[in-house]
């Protein structure tokens, strides 16, 4: 009888296959999967957003025209309705994720570097699927925000859980995680090269890429891209029409375009988050519902604006035809920062590049025609700052310069503004410094956990666990603390674990908020059930006279970030914890500074 190829054994074993050879096949089948993925989610955010919003208000937004000669252009007034509509996608979006499947919260893009960095390229099978429906509802029911996050989750998702079907080392199944988002992102901008040099980027705040996974995602990008064309076609989001850049004249113009892309880049971060930390967080009400708040609020502001409605693009193109007055776009650059805020930090699923695009391109309109309007021979062409805000914005905020310059230039099948593109990303992504709007990027190679083998081992092994762990307060659980306080003292603290003790105060076991998230939503236990009940009772833990390449070797294998620190005689008397990033900071300060 012939062998039964299985997946991961027999002829289907890739590790024996030669590794060129291997790298072309899964980025392909990679790419393919993940421009499908752009397909659907395209076809069902299209769908969701015209029985959501345009069916019910009878807004017929797709009957607007941005090619007719209108000066002043603006979106059609909405009805009132989009406020509870936008509420209860929200809502629906909030108790589908923290139900199912939390990590696929906010924009998708920091889910996808955290799985890079911290946890070997990991991600749950049910997580993309989880992030399409509630990117969906969020975007389809009107909110702020952009098919990036949603898609590369989705596609990084695939790449993840076909390394893992295969049984591919974490190096392995990282580099297929990066090939999948780059394919949908590919795929759904119409922008292979910029996409596949964004995601190998953005991992980092620094000009450093994971140049392992460039081709791997060019592949996965080109594969994904004629997916998606062959459905939908081959061409460009936008149309500039006849821009121009004159050398030299307007390098001093776009010289203070790069300055004012900072500035009001590093607003957005901070409203961003500053919104989500000193506003959503500190509701007192369970954090399903927070994204109704953030969808009534933002419907409040679509009400009097509609153009904040999902990605916007058709009025960038308006912009980009000159048939907007600079005073709209002026302060559509600011409530789409509000909305964009109101949507995604208070929990709604959707991602950031859209929204970032659409501030850039109004941004850059509102200076561009202003200036022209004041100094018609320094600002000679207008309408070209949109398409460069474009990707000057986002190459500061996003910390991407070269792959925004390569994306801008793809949507617009237009290199004639590269220059002046170059100038503005460089400008902008200087002057924001380590300010980002991907809270999960490493500051390099160096910083990341995942690369930290390549470069510390030896050291490590030399290094003890006693050097790298900081005396601090530990915030412990008693173990028959009930579960209403026990939600409350974690909800309300700032750590991610907590050990649990006994009179004695000696520890028995460990938990997180992972571990009383199945008992949370069940009236039947709760009343029943203390700490030491959902608490795991093996805890891994390390002594101070351990190596930190112990502590890191026993940290990834858990897939966890912090470890208990215990006496070196007593091992269930805890001293302190030991974080991944206790021992990044300890190796830079020993070998790096």
């Amino acid at each position: 009888m012939g062998r039964v190829c299985s997946i991961g054994n027999g002829c289907l074993r890739f590790s024996r296959w030669p590794r060129h050879a291997r790298w072309l096949v899964l980025s392909a089948v990679v790419g393919v999967v993940a421009g499908l993925g752009a397909v659907f989610f395209d076809f069902l955010l299209l769908h969701t957003l015209k029985y959501l919003v345009e069916i019910p208000m009878a807004w017929l937004r797709q009957g607007i025209d941005p090619q007719a000669a209108v000066r002043g252009l603006r979106a059609p007034q909405v009805s009132w309705l989009i406020i509870p509509i936008a509420g209860l996608g929200g809502l629906a979006s909030g108790l589908l994720v923290f139900l199912v499947a939390p990590e696929a919260e906010g924009h998708g893009t920091d889910a996808m570097i955290e799985s890079f960095h911290l946890r070997g390229g990991y991600v749950r099978r049910r997580a993309p699927l989880v992030k399409l429906i509630a990117s969906a509802l969020t975007i389809g029911s009107g909110g702020s925000a952009g098919k990036e996050g949603p898609i590369a989750q989705i596609g990084s998702g695939f790449g993840s859980i076909l390394a893992s079907m295969l049984g591919l080392k974490p190096s392995e199944r990282r580099i297929l995680l990066l090939a999948g988002a780059a394919g949908g992102i590919g795929a759904i901008f119409q922008a292979p090269l910029g996409a596949a040099l964004f995601v190998p980027g953005v991992l980092y705040r620094d000009t450093e890429y994971e140049f392992e996974a460039i081709l791997p995602c060019i592949m996965s990008a080109i594969m994904a891209h004629a997916v998606f064309s062959q459905v939908f076609g081959r061409q460009a989001l936008f149309s500039p029409g006849p821009v121009n850049f004159s050398l030299p004249g307007e390098l001093l113009p776009y010289a203070l375009f790069g300055v004012l892309c900072a500035a009001v880049g590093y607003f957005y971060i901070k409203t961003f988050y500053g919104l989500r930390d000193h506003f959503f967080k500190p509701l007192p009400i369970p954090r399903l519902f927070k994204p109704a708040i953030g969808g009534l609020l933002m419907g409040c502001v679509a009400w009097v604006y509609p153009e904040v409605i999902d990605g916007g693009y058709v009025w960038i193109q308006a912009a980009l035809e000159g048939k907007m007055l600079w005073e709209t776009m002026a302060v559509l650059v600011f409530l789409k920062i509000v909305a964009t805020s109101f949507t995604i930090s208070s929990g709604g699923s959707g991602g950031v590049f859209g929204p970032s695009v659409f501030i850039g391109g109004m941004l850059g309109g509102a200076f561009g025609t202003l200036g022209h309007a004041l100094f018609p021979t320094i600002v000679v062409h207008p309408n070209a700052f949109v398409l460069v805000g474009m990707g000057g914005f986002f190459a500061g905020v996003a910390k991407v310069p070269i792959s925004s310059v390569i994306m801008a230039c793809e949507m617009s099948s237009s290199y004639t503004l590269l220059v002046p593109l170059m100038l503005v990303s460089t400008i902008s992504f200087l002057l924001l410094a380590k300010v980002t709007l991907y809270e999960k990027q490493m500051l390099n190679r160096l910083a990341s956990p995942a690369h930290i083998g390549e470069f510390a081992r030896g050291l490590l092994d030399r290094m003890t666990v006693r050097d790298a762990a900081r005396k601090k307060p530990v915030s412990v659980i008693a173990e028959n603390m009930p579960f209403q306080a026990l939600v409350k003292a974690v909800t309300s603290s700032t750590e991610s674990y907590f050990p649990v003790v006994d009179r004695a105060g000696k520890m028995t076991g460990i938990l997180s908020i992972n571990d009383i998230r199945e008992v949370l939503f069940d009236d039947n236990l709760r009343d029943l059930v203390v700490a030491k009940d959902v608490a795991t009772s093996e805890v891994a833990r390390v002594r101070p006279g351990d190596s930190l390449e112990t502590a890191l070797n026993i940290m990834s294998r858990l897939q966890i970030d912090e470890l208990p620190v215990v006496s070196q005689d007593r091992p269930d008397e805890i001293e302190t914890m030991l974080s991944k990033q206790d021992i990044v900071n300890y190796y830079h300060e020993c070998c790096l500074v």
